[in-house]
């Protein structure tokens, strides 16, 4: 236990992330009532910190080349996203259970996709959102 932990938020316990539609702005769910939802670590935690250093040490190693294209932000930013991630229940927006599994290739996937924006937009804010974080909230 850290002589801080009275300040610590749990960045290292996935939250769950009930999805809203982008349309309706209601909690999507299916035909038995079960949410969509992500399950994420927070931008905070230790996954987090080593894909940021080891982007950080990327952008480093490229000194003599100095440019970085918006792509390859975009791509960083999908990929980090990706690795923060470690489960869902997805459904589509007409109700329908989306049967895929989990994993961090699918993630990077459906992140990169532009007609998924909404999707992305509510878990890189939900990753941000320490409130998700703090004692008792985290669901998963």
């Amino acid at each position: 236990m850290s002589k801080f932990s009275g300040l610590e938020l749990e960045v290292e316990t996935p939250f769950r992330l009930v999805l809203v539609h982008p349309v309706t702005r209601q909690p999507m769910r299916n035909g038995e009532g079960e949410p969509a939802y992500i399950d994420h670590y927070s931008s905070d935690s230790e996954i987090a910190r080593k894909h940021q250093r080891a982007i950080q040490r990327r952008r480093l190693a490229m000194r003599g080349r100095m440019k970085i294209t918006p792509e390859e932000i975009e791509a960083e930013a999908v990929d980090v996203l990706a690795a923060l991630t470690v489960g869902w229940h997805l459904i589509d927006l007409r109700g329908n259970v989306i049967d895929l599994p989990f994993s961090q290739d699918n993630a990077r996937e459906l992140y990169a996709n532009p007609a998924a924006s909404w999707l992305r937009e509510q878990i890189d804010e939900s990753t941000a959102d320490r409130a998700n974080f703090s004692q008792g909230s985290s669901s998963s």
